[in-house]
């Protein structure tokens, strides 16, 4: 089974692919509608009926679903959701190749990717009757992205209040932070790196949700200025960069810092590296809010923010 941070390398590089006339067609009655349609934060949803029957292979559409109280609209996940926790979903083959049969077995009216499957697959489902909705996960992702994925699932499940709750929660959280972290940055932001996987230097260039991870933290992430998107930066980059503060995945080994690029840095000469928390820097939702707290937290102090405006059963914040 691939782990998560596979998942995550793999989403960067995925790219929207134009469906091809007549590949791979089967067809499938329905007397529901007729084809399906392909669906993205750009085409909206133009109908006024919620959908009642999604399969979500993507985890941070479900916690997204589930944030927005639309979670009883889940017919099937996958095996890389980790919030909501005791989930029950049935989980759908998704990677590499998903499984058409299973998700026709559980007759959804959409599914919902974060990457793209072959044109023959995608056609399957659109000849089923089953829309098929597209988010982005890799370069181009920002909070403001989050923020239209947040509307675009709230219009597809009826709960488009609750979704202008969290767009609210989230402006006034990132506002906050922002104006803390320059304040204890005090004119001197910190130099910072995240160190994304195990046994290569993949990390965050310019243009993700994980850079304004950085932004928000007002913390200068030394690998911006070198590529756009997800990408595998060199060791003489690192260390031309002299990192002051770290952010390691949790997949990462920590022995890995005794080594060059890492030993001379500043970083883990003054001990400021941190593990992130277990399934928490790898989706673009709602829940990156708490992530940019807790990377304020680790460079420059403790700081607050709002409550989150809908109660819910389990807490959105990965570290509560």
């Amino acid at each position: 089974m691939m782990n998560r941070t596979n998942k995550t390398v793999i989403a960067i590089v995925v790219v929207l692919l134009l469906l091809g006339g007549g590949i791979g067609y089967i067809h499938y009655a329905s007397d529901l509608k007729g084809k399906g349609v392909i669906l993205t934060v750009q085409t909206g949803y133009n109908s006024t009926t919620p959908l009642t029957r999604i399969v979500s292979l993507d985890p941070g559409a479900t916690a997204t679903i589930y944030g927005l109280g639309a979670y009883k609209d889940l017919v099937g996940g996958n095996c890389y959701d980790v919030y909501p926790p005791n989930e029950t979903l049935p989980n759908v083959t998704d990677y590499p190749a998903m499984n058409v049969e299973q998700i026709i077995n559980l007759t959804p009216q959409a599914v919902i990717s974060f990457t793209n499957y072959s044109a023959g697959q995608i056609s399957e489902l659109l000849n089923a009757s089953i829309d098929y909705i597209f988010l982005s996960a890799g370069s181009g992702s920002s909070m403001q992205l989050i923020e239209k994925q947040n509307t675009f699932l709230g219009e597809l499940t009826g709960t488009e209040k609750n979704a202008t709750l969290i767009n609210n929660w989230m402006n006034a959280s990132l506002n906050d932070l922002k104006t803390n972290a320059t304040r204890m940055a005090d004119g001197i932001p910190l130099k910072g790196f995240y160190y994304l996987s195990q046994d290569t230097l993949w990390t965050t260039g310019n243009n993700t949700f994980e850079e304004q991870y950085f932004q928000y933290s007002d913390i200068i992430n030394i690998a911006n200025n070198y590529s756009n998107g997800f990408y595998q930066i060199s060791p003489g980059e690192i260390a031309n960069g002299s990192p002051q503060v770290l952010f390691v995945n949790d997949y990462v080994n920590l022995t890995r810092l005794n080594e060059q690029p890492f030993v001379d840095t500043p970083a883990v000469k003054d001990k400021k590296y941190y593990v992130t928390p277990p399934n928490a820097f790898d989706e673009p939702d709602f829940r990156d809010i708490y992530m940019i707290q807790w990377m304020v937290d680790k460079a420059y102090g403790n700081v607050t923010i709002p409550q989150f405006p809908i109660n819910l059963q389990y807490s959105p914040d990965p570290l509560s």
